[in-house]
């Protein structure tokens, strides 16, 4: 399941970086489009907090994030809370990215409707909507 799960998020991840491009947007990596899931339209996050969401290293993070921000898409600025700290905030040009983004999203889920059928859509949607709990620790069993 872990493996189709994956392979599901590729797909959403492949036809979205694709279809950003075909319509004239910036092309960016899957690294860098994972920072902006992660972003959102929030108030911003620092580094360490991003590379913690991920799930990799804060040098990781910070390469994709200067990257970014080469292209015009993040830029850092000052933390209301810690004076030494910065926030990783989207620019205009990024909130941009990020609504058609969100609107590739939602045809993407329609292509997906029309493929494999709405009632198995809104099936794996109510699934995937569920609260999980938090994430399992197996422990090797004797």
């Amino acid at each position: 399941l872990g493996q189709l799960l994956l392979h599901a998020f590729r797909w959403f991840d492949q036809s979205l970086l694709a279809t950003l491009t075909a319509r004239g947007w910036q092309e960016i990596s899957q690294a860098q489009s994972n920072n902006f899931a992660n972003i959102g339209m929030s108030q911003g996050l620092r580094i360490s907090e991003l590379a913690r969401q991920i799930g990799v290293s804060r040098q990781a993070v910070h390469k994709s994030v200067n990257e970014l921000k080469e292209m015009g898409l993040l830029e850092l600025v000052p933390d209301p809370t810690n004076r030494s700290a910065k926030r990783v905030v989207l620019t205009p040009q990024g909130q941009r990215n990020v609504v058609a983004a969100l609107t590739i999203f939602a045809d993407l889920e329609a292509q997906l409707a029309r493929r494999l059928g709405a009632e198995k859509v809104a099936a794996l949607r109510q699934v995937l909507e569920m609260d999980w709990g938090e994430p399992a620790t197996l422990h090797a069993t004797r």
